[in-house]
């Protein structure tokens, strides 16, 4: 099995760098990435203590995935076979930026007719509340008067930084792009650093004509490949993209978006209910050609 797409502690993940290499191990992976948001101290780590290396047997491409916007939406672009200490990544107060985000829904969600608690913050040290979508979320629903504006605006804690966040659509629209490199800045940076940049799951940004959106950031930027195998994906739209990926000439990767607890329902290696299954054949064109650690 690979999975080029898994998450620690160092960014929204549960596992520590150790404990997921451990579970690559138990669950006999033949090669994966670390790709935690905007960071790469994963791999700090491993240089620090190279024991924990020791605890997978497998290849382990260097990797990270790197928050940007296209057309005012904010997505992500994973970055592989990185110079991790080359690599650049604008730096912002996450705290600052997403208690900023906090307040938004705050207001927006009174002027809706939410009851909402004064008192809502984010906490960097707990994982689960790092970010103001679930901080918010999770906040709203003790209240039983909120139950008929969560269902008619489909409020959804796992979707919600897709669906309202993200989307220009929602009142809960919030434009990142002050918080971030724009996408040609986030994959000059993957290339100066010896990586390949690729579209991290392009179906799920809430965009109008998602496939035609694709289509775009392949024509537009320098972007290298994109994300085919994805649990979130409905078998068509791997097909789809996979196509698209021919089409235009870019590579194709895949992986489980693992988080341990913190997204419990999604496996290391095989996603949701064994829905993902990523062959080496898919990567077989540039597996090869990226740094390892």
């Amino acid at each position: 099995m690979i999975d080029l797409h898994l998450h620690t502690n160092h960014s929204d993940g549960a596992d520590t760098v150790e404990k997921l290499l451990e579970n690559a191990e138990k669950n006999k992976l033949e090669i994966i990435s670390i790709t935690d948001h905007d960071s790469i101290d994963a791999y700090i780590e491993l240089e620090n203590n190279l024991e924990i290396r020791k605890k997978y047997s497998g290849e382990l491409i260097i990797g990270a995935e790197i928050n940007t916007t296209f057309d005012d939406v904010n997505i992500e672009v994973l970055g592989y076979g990185l110079d991790y200490k080359k690599l650049k990544i604008k730096k912002f107060n996450l705290e600052d930026v997403q208690n900023d985000i906090l307040k938004h829904f705050i207001k927006v969600g009174r002027d809706i007719g939410l009851k909402v608690s004064d008192t809502l913050k984010v906490d960097l040290s707990n994982p689960l509340k790092q970010y103001a979508n679930p901080v918010f979320y999770d906040d709203i629903i003790k209240y039983k008067e909120n139950e008929g504006i969560i269902k008619k605006f489909n409020f959804n804690r796992t979707t919600f930084y897709r669906d309202h966040q993200s989307n220009k659509e929602s009142p809960f629209y919030y434009n990142t792009a002050k918080c971030y490199d724009d996408i040609n800045t986030v994959i000059q940076n993957i290339h100066s650093a010896g990586g390949l940049a690729f579209l991290a799951h392009g179906f799920i940004y809430p965009y109008k004509d998602k496939e035609k959106t694709i289509e775009k950031i392949f024509e537009t930027t320098e972007i290298d490949g994109a994300e085919c195998i994805y649990p979130l994906f409905s078998k068509e739209q791997m097909e789809t993209i996979m196509n698209l990926c021919k089409k235009h000439n870019k590579y194709m990767s895949g992986g489980s978006d693992y988080h341990a607890e913190n997204k419990p329902e999604t496996a290391i290696g095989t996603g949701i209910n064994n829905n993902i299954a990523v062959q080496k054949e898919l990567i077989k064109d540039w597996v090869n050609k990226v740094r390892k650690f």
